[in-house]
């Protein structure tokens, strides 16, 4: 019985030697570095049974041999080529695609912890670009627009929330300048000669700001 228990356990030892990381790991991912079986096999070339393939001490989940500035594993999620900056070749970086059409790009939707092949990520009604992760009151493509964290309501932690600050200094706050549809990192952003502040038309599109305005469209997760 004992040399059937040892013979048992050498048995496993052999087992984990062959496989690097793969105790432990799901049938899909068996060494465990976070991209899935086929994935390394199809896409990005890397070993199945080793977690760091070329042993230069970064998990192959974690490199980027395309330079894109996504991991591997965010290519796998984003639906993209890990070994091509271009997956598509129409000239605009992985990084930079809209793929789902959503007003995001892929970097942006991991950023705001969306994702990048589903438009409305939540099942909320609104595409991933209209959501306000953080409930600051500022949609997602206004906190990037005004370089604020989509996660944080008050980024620089100044005690002054991302909607209620002034990003163009122009009198305005940067949600009443999403309200108006007007570029928060524009004074004048219909060029007309008359700053945002003072403008009753800001984005130039025939609606008074005031009265005419569609409203936005609030967050259902925010609540009231």
């Amino acid at each position: 019985m004992h040399a059937i228990r040892v013979a048992g356990v050498i048995g496993a030892l052999a087992t984990a030697l062959a496989a690097p990381g793969a105790v432990g790991a799901s049938s899909t991912d068996r060494d465990g570095d976070g991209l899935s079986n086929r994935f390394e096999q199809y896409k990005s070339h890397t070993s199945m049974y080793r977690r760091d393939t070329d042993r230069d001490g970064i998990r192959d989940g974690q490199e980027d041999p395309d330079r894109d500035r996504l991991s591997n594993t965010k290519e796998q999620k984003a639906h993209l080529d890990p070994l091509r900056a271009d997956s598509d070749r129409d000239g605009i970086n992985d990084r930079n695609e809209d793929n789902d059409h959503d007003g995001l790009t892929t970097v942006q939707e991991f950023e705001a912890g969306e994702n990048p092949v589903d438009v409305d990520t939540d099942n909320d009604g609104l595409h991933d670009g209209q959501d306000d992760v953080d409930c600051d009151g500022l949609e997602n493509e206004t906190e990037f627009d005004a370089h604020t964290s989509p996660r944080v309501g008050d980024t620089d932690h100044d005690g002054v929330g991302d909607a209620d600050e002034d990003r163009d200094a122009d009198g305005l706050s940067n949600d009443a300048e999403e309200a108006d549809g007007s570029d928060v990192n524009d004074t004048d952003t219909d060029d007309d000669g008359v700053g945002d502040a003072d403008d009753s038309d800001a984005d130039g599109d025939g609606q008074d700001d005031d009265n005419s305005e569609a409203e936005d469209e609030d967050d259902p997760s925010c609540g009231d």
